[in-house]
C-alpha cells in the first residue's frame, strides 16, 4: 500500500473489467510507458514514467510512478482511476530522463 498518491483522472469505461485491464496494458505498451508491476487479480498497474505530479512557484513535486486501478461497477462498465505516486526525494530531473506530460498521456490512454 502506497501512503501518498495524488489523483490523477478517473473514468467509466463501458467495456467489462478485463477488456478495461487489457485494453490499458495494450495502450501503455504502445505508448512504450513500462509496467513496473502488474496484478490482473486486483486489477492494478504500476507502470514507471517521471510526470510532475505538483507544480508551486518555487517547488515541484516529481512523480515517476502511475498507478492504474481497474474497478468492476457492473458487468458493462468499469471505473479506472490513474494516481501519480509522489518521490519526495527527487528535487531535479536528470539530463537524459525524458517527462511525460501528464494530460497529454491521459488523453491518449482514454480516447
Amino acid at each position: 500500500m502506497r501512503l501518498l498518491k495524488e489523483t490523477v483522472h478517473k473514468a467509466i469505461l463501458q467495456t467489462d473489467r478485463a477488456q478495461a485491464f487489457a485494453s490499458l496494458r495494450s495502450k501503455l505498451a504502445e505508448l512504450h510507458v513500462p509496467i513496473e508491476e502488474e496484478d490482473e487479480v486486483r486489477g492494478k498497474i504500476t507502470a514507471r514514467c517521471l510526470t510532475s505530479a505538483m507544480n508551486m512557484i518555487f517547488w515541484r513535486c516529481w512523480s515517476d510512478r502511475l498507478l492504474f486501478e481497474v474497478r468492476e461497477i457492473d458487468a458493462t462498465r468499469t471505473r479506472v482511476s490513474v494516481y501519480a505516486i509522489p518521490n519526495l526525494l527527487r528535487f531535479k530531473v536528470g539530463q537524459n530522463e525524458k517527462i511525460v506530460e501528464l494530460k497529454a498521456l491521459i488523453s491518449r490512454l482514454f480516447s
